[in-house]
């Protein structure tokens, strides 16, 4: 019953933590303009990195020799990762000054499809049925999200929303990039050192677009304003993030896939409560088709993940570890 619950409470801290990631970004950047996109990219994992610091030192009982000797030995490989994870949150604060944040909600979370295909491409990984059947199902539902009303009225084609679109797809991209990078470099080393290290090395390159290279938005933070910075960065990121690999430990992977098909959902939802955002028909089709290749993409990597449990019954001493970030 304990674990249960426990799993219970920490899918949920999962969903509405990255859930609110673009209905917050849109909140402080599109609405009240507090924040820039890399203003509040850098607070976000500047703040997540020092959390994260914490769990590492004195719940993980990492050392800090630990830390060092991993950065000092994969330096450049980290120097890689951390780029692109950096492109993620900017290209997805940028995405709703022009777009709704269930649109990129819905955007970012396909990044799910978009892992197999980088898999075969660096992981030299074989495409699957469930793959090519998924990543069709979740394309065509991509392609109603990007368009949604414009889809039916060309003529009044609004241009903004596309790009904005296009950026959300972007940020997918990148986490989905950066994803399979971190399985090819750091499949040996503890996720949560790694997401640490390529968080603060990213906040270091962020910190120059947030404020220092012009142009550069001044803040103008309210109470309220910093709650949600620590929101997003502590319960978003760190929490959310901490949470996501302890329950990719314990549950089949095609319940963790459909734990993450819940976040654009919820994105909805709260953007309808909190920021008054409408959704189409159009919309509404291609959500449920980018959920619905979600699932069947997670399917099959239920398969795997029950042929690798019965490998390691009579391989014991072989060790794999599975890295996803969000």
């Amino acid at each position: 019953m304990k674990k249960s619950l426990s799993i219970l409470l920490k899918g949920s801290v999962v969903v509405i933590g990255w859930a609110l990631t673009p209905v917050i970004g849109e909140y402080l950047i599109d609405y009240n303009r507090q924040l820039s996109p890399y203003q509040l990219a850098f607070f976000r994992y500047f703040i997540a990195a020092i959390v994260l610091y914490f769990i590492l030192i004195f719940q993980q009982k990492v050392k800090n020799s630990e830390i060092i000797y991993s950065l000092k030995s994969k330096w450049p490989k980290y120097i890689l990762v951390s780029v692109m994870s950096a492109f993620m949150p900017v290209l997805l604060f940028l995405a709703v000054e022009n777009t709704s944040a269930s649109s990129a909600s819905f955007l970012l979370n396909s990044n799910i499809i978009l892992i197999p295909i980088f898999a075969i491409i660096f992981l030299k990984e074989k495409m699957k049925k469930n793959y090519i059947i998924g990543i069709v199902v979740s394309t065509i539902g991509l392609f109603l999200v990007i368009f949604d009303n414009n889809l039916l009225a060309l003529a009044d084609l609004s241009l903004n929303t596309i790009i904005g679109n296009l950026l959300a797809f972007g940020s997918g991209f990148f986490w989905a990039l950066y994803t399979v990078f971190l399985k090819k470099f750091f499949a040996d080393e503890n996720p949560i050192l790694v997401t640490f290290i390529s968080l603060l090395i990213g906040s270091l390159y962020l910190v120059f677009f947030a404020f220092v290279i012009p142009p550069y938005v001044t803040m103008t933070l309210d109470i309220l304003g910093v709650i949600l910075v620590i929101v997003i960065a502590v319960l978003s990121t760190s929490l959310a993030y901490s949470y996501w690999l302890s329950l990719l430990k314990v549950l089949p992977t095609t319940k963790t896939g459909i734990i993450q098909s819940f976040v654009p959902m919820t994105s909805v939802l709260l953007s309808f409560i909190f920021l008054n955002e409408s959704i189409t028909y159009i919309f509404g089709i291609g959500g449920v088709l980018i959920i619905c290749g979600i699932i069947i993409v997670e399917w099959k990597v239920k398969e795997q993940f029950a042929e690798f449990n019965n490998k390691n019954q009579e391989e014991p001493s072989e060790k794999v570890d599975v890295i996803e970030t969000k």
